[in-house]
């Protein structure tokens, strides 16, 4: 029934801002029961070519599961029944297949082989996409950096002017963020990919001497990494994964929150560049919606984080009630990631950038944020202490009425020091970025090796 839809993620209102398409796809109930259809074909494949089941049964295995017409409504009530879904599955292809299909289909298989394998490969999915998305976005971000080097603005820190720096240097520090999460990524990622295949209780027992082998050929099939052990408790590189992409949410949520407060009227140095977050009473009022989901997204983001480790709650070969969590936690903290940094793309894609605006907000302090700009050039004569004092004496006294510039000129403990030039270049935002085009050059090298480094 139209409307019937109570969660974000798949509410018609709601969906397309909590969701991206490909990831909803990856973590649909048509992906997982086509994962679960291939590792029963690939099992089946690798043990006959073993020589442990026929291989006319492998092949009318990998027949019925092709063929299969899943039978949704059959499927939802039995697994209210059973408490999972694997079993009813299994029901399904037996009900459907051949007498060999009925005597050799999931041999030396339990459910939690096909759950965790199944979760494995949409893990290897996700985080390919996840990679793509962060590439993406750092392509965005390293062209807004290289095209903004020189554009001068004022740096601020603790919410308030400090000194001057470039929005090209400003962009490049996401950047490097961004280029340590691919590097985390590609880490975490063989671990993250690892399947499972151990039977009853983990030790293989239901396969005899061919165990490892077949557990090592079933991996190779499924491109998984193979497990080293027994893992069935095991859930840790599964809550590495949540928190690495709450790391990812930090960066995001750090771009929206200097978008949003950089764009506020009396600021106006960048502004949303994509249409609509209107106000439905205020004709005036754009609100800056792109980042505004990006800071819910985070939020949601960092709670899977903080929840994810209840997955480690396990005892004895393993236990399914923390299991469970993973149906739930897993596909919407993917689902949450992906949708932020597809929305953050767009914002910096579409970002307005106000040049002008970034020069002139140093009139806000009277340029009196060049200080250490002009200390440090008397530094360079008569001693740091010396210099920083007499800058702080005269900021102290100044009026209000003149700004850096003036009262520098006008100071004849400066003019003792400093020429007139000297003066109006110390107290110039462009003279004072130090080791700027370095730095950002130095952060595009790093993500351009980083970016290309599985290729």
């Amino acid at each position: 029934m139209r409307g019937s839809h109570s969660s974000v993620f798949d509410s018609e209102l709601y969906s397309s801002l909590f969701t991206q398409p490909e990831m909803k796809q990856i973590w649909s109930d048509e992906n997982l029961i086509r994962c679960w259809l291939e590792f029963e074909t690939s099992v089946a494949r690798v043990q006959a070519e073993l020589d442990i089941i026929p291989v006319q049964a492998a092949e009318e295995i990998a027949a019925t599961c092709r063929s299969l017409n899943v039978d949704w409504p059959r499927l939802a009530t039995e697994t209210r029944s059973v408490g999972m879904a694997i079993k009813p599955l299994v029901d399904q292809i037996t009900d459907a297949g051949t007498p060999l299909v009925k005597k050799y289909l999931h041999w030396g298989c339990t459910t939690q082989d096909l759950l965790d394998s199944a979760l494995a490969m949409r893990m290897k999915q996700t985080l390919q996409l996840v990679r793509s998305q962060l590439i993406a976005l750092g392509d965005a971000l390293k062209s807004m950096t290289q095209e903004h080097k020189a554009t001068v603005m004022v740096a601020r820190t603790n919410s308030m002017d400090a000194s001057a720096t470039t929005w090209g240097l400003q962009v490049s520090s996401y950047l490097s963020e961004l280029s340590r999460h691919i590097q985390r990524l590609d880490a975490l990622y063989p671990g993250a990919i690892t399947g499972l295949f151990g039977g009853a209780v983990g030790n293989l027992a239901s396969v005899g001497h061919h165990g490892m082998e077949t557990r090592k050929n079933l991996m190779a099939t499924l491109g998984l990494s193979t497990p080293v052990g027994m893992m069935n408790a095991s859930q840790d590189n599964v809550v590495q994964v949540v928190q690495f992409f709450a790391l990812v949410h930090g960066t995001l949520c750090r771009i929206a929150n200097d978008v949003e407060t950089m764009g506020r009227a009396s600021i106006a140095e960048v502004r949303e560049g994509e249409a609509g977050g209107g106000s439905s009473t205020m004709p005036h009022k754009t609100n800056p919606r792109a980042s505004n989901m990006i800071q819910t997204l985070s939020r949601m983001g960092w709670t899977y984080a903080s929840g994810a480790t209840n997955l480690l709650d396990q005892q004895d070969v393993r236990a399914a009630s923390m299991r469970v969590l993973n149906w739930s936690l897993i596909p919407e903290s993917a689902l949450t990631l992906s949708t932020s940094l597809e929305r953050a793309c767009r914002l910096i894609t579409h970002l307005v950038v106000d040049k002008q605006k970034m020069r002139d907000n140093f009139s806000a302090s009277k340029n009196f944020i060049m200080s250490e700009s002009v200390s440090m050039k008397l530094a360079e004569k008569i001693g740091r202490d010396r210099g920083y004092n007499i800058m702080k004496t005269l900021l102290k006294e100044a009026d209000g009425s003149q700004n850096l510039q003036q009262l520098a000129l006008n100071c004849d403990l400066i003019r003792e020091t400093l020429t007139e030039a000297e003066i109006i270049a110390a107290c110039d935002p462009s003279s004072y970025l130090g080791c700027n085009d370095a730095l950002i050059d130095e952060t595009v090298a790093f993500f351009d090796s980083v970016r290309n480094a599985n290729r």
